[in-house]
C-alpha cells in the first residue's frame, strides 16, 4: 500500500505582494523574481528593505520566488511597520507548484544567515515541514508552546525558481 502524500494537506501557498505589483504581474503572466525585476530594469514595490534584499543576493535567494503556507508570514508585519502606504495581497498559489522542478523549501526565513534549503522531496522525507502545526490542532494558540511551534511552521518558505507563471495563481484574473 502506497503512503498518502503530505503535500495533498496544503491547500494552496501564498504569495504577498503589494498591490501595486498586481498589474504588472497580470501583464508579465507571471510573479518574477528580484534578480530577473531588476535585470530586464522593471520597476516593482519591494516586500524587503534594503539589507534584507541586499541578504538575498548575497545567499542567491533573490533568483527564486518566496512562497509561504499561510496569509499570516512574519515578513508582512516588518513590512507593514516599515511602509504605511503598503496594501499586501496574499496571491494564492496552487500547491501543484511544490511538485515542479527546483523548487525548494526552507525550515526559516530563506535568507537568514546559516538558513538551509532542501529539495520538496528531502524536505517531506525528513519530516521538516510541520503539516501539524500548519494545518492540524495542535492545541491553543493562547499557549506558548502550539503558538510558539506554529509560528516558526509559519516562517518556513517555498521558493521557486525565476517565476511563478498565471497558471499557478488561483485568484488573479488575467484581466
Amino acid at each position: 500500500m502506497l503512503a498518502r502524500d503530505p503535500l495533498l494537506r496544503v491547500p494552496c501557498l501564498y504569495h504577498f505582494t503589494d498591490v501595486r505589483n498586481v498589474p504588472f504581474i497580470r501583464k508579465r503572466k507571471a510573479i518574477l523574481c528580484t534578480a530577473s525585476l531588476r535585470k530586464k530594469g522593471y520597476e516593482f514595490v519591494a516586500g524587503g528593505n534594503d539589507w534584507s534584499l541586499e541578504q538575498d543576493q548575497r545567499f542567491g535567494m533573490d533568483s527564486y520566488v518566496h512562497l509561504c503556507w499561510t496569509k499570516r508570514h512574519p515578513m508582512e508585519w516588518h513590512i507593514r511597520q516599515r511602509d504605511a502606504e503598503v496594501r499586501i495581497i496574499y496571491l494564492q498559489i496552487d500547491r501543484s507548484i511544490l511538485y515542479e522542478p527546483g523548487v525548494l523549501f526552507t525550515p526559516g526565513v530563506a535568507n537568514a544567515v546559516g538558513m538551509t534549503s532542501h529539495s520538496i522531496p528531502e524536505a517531506v522525507e525528513g519530516d521538516m515541514i510541520d503539516f501539524e502545526a500548519l494545518y492540524g490542532n495542535i492545541g491553543s494558540l493562547r499557549e506558548a508552546g502550539p503558538q510558539a511551534r506554529r509560528q516558526k511552521a509559519e516562517r518556513a518558505e517555498i521558493l521557486v525558481p525565476k517565476r511563478v507563471s498565471i497558471e499557478f495563481i488561483n485568484n488573479l484574473s488575467n484581466g
